[in-house]
């Protein structure tokens, strides 16, 4: 899935160009763009090469179209979900290109994952102990490395709710955002999956408990196990 800077299409460098402009302000979150023409023009390339661009980024649910007197192209409107979904489609874009690598974005989550999982074992209310205990995969044997990816990621999300602080929140959803992209081609062996669980288990004892030491201890060993076994490539 990861392209290198020299097999990018200029298709995909102009959608990562658009997008890095709405991510930084130029262009505003509701905002029409351009016509495709004017686009053509300014990126010295043909209106096929800037429609292509415009359709990558209207998957991604970052522009919608828009027919009529008013038609064109525009950026999605802005709230919690899109803006996640606008930054972690960045990350992914940056990544395919390059300039980011898996090992940068480990150190992200390290960084804030484990002291998230802290402040989640002294913030944490009685729905939020449920919740994360309801993400934890019981039942792994029977799971498709897809679901148990899926599960994990849950899992990490709703710690991250357990916070209650809404930056941390956007920041977790956006990272597992990308590990979902990335880590659901990682294979989970069994054995692994027990590691995992017994280290999920150890988190949530240590926010139950409101141990913050050990809540943070229990997730940055959680997290250095998933990046061995996604061989320092996924982002688990």
């Amino acid at each position: 899935m990861n392209k290198s800077s020299e097999i990018l299409s200029v298709s995909d460098q102009i959608a990562i160009d658009i997008l890095r402009s709405i991510l930084r302000g130029k262009i505003k979150l509701g905002q029409k763009l351009p016509t495709e023409a004017t686009l053509a023009k300014e990126y010295g390339v043909s209106r096929p090469t800037i429609r292509n661009a415009l359709i990558t980024l209207e998957n991604e649910n970052i522009l919608k179209s828009k027919q009529g007197c008013q038609g064109g192209w525009y950026v999605t409107d802005n709230n919690p979900a899109s803006v996640a979904k606008h930054l972690g489609s960045y990350l992914s874009l940056l990544i395919d290109s390059n300039q980011i690598t898996s090992k940068n974005l480990w150190e992200v989550r390290n960084l804030i994952e484990v002291k998230a999982c802290g402040l989640a074992a002294v913030r944490r209310t009685s729905e939020d102990l449920q919740a994360i205990a309801a993400a934890i995969p019981v039942d792994y044997a029977n799971l498709s490395d897809y679901e148990y990816h899926s599960q994990d990621i849950e899992f990490h999300r709703r710690i991250a709710e357990a916070t209650h602080n809404p930056l941390i929140v956007l920041i977790v959803n956006i990272t597992t955002m990308v590990q979902e992209l990335y880590a659901m081609t990682s294979p989970a062996p069994e054995k692994r999956r027990q590691e995992l669980n017994k280290n999920l288990f150890e988190i949530y004892e240590a926010i139950f408990k409101q141990d913050v030491r050990q809540a943070e201890e229990a997730m940055a060993k959680h997290l250095q196990c998933f990046k061995q076994m996604s061989g320092n490539v996924s982002f688990g």
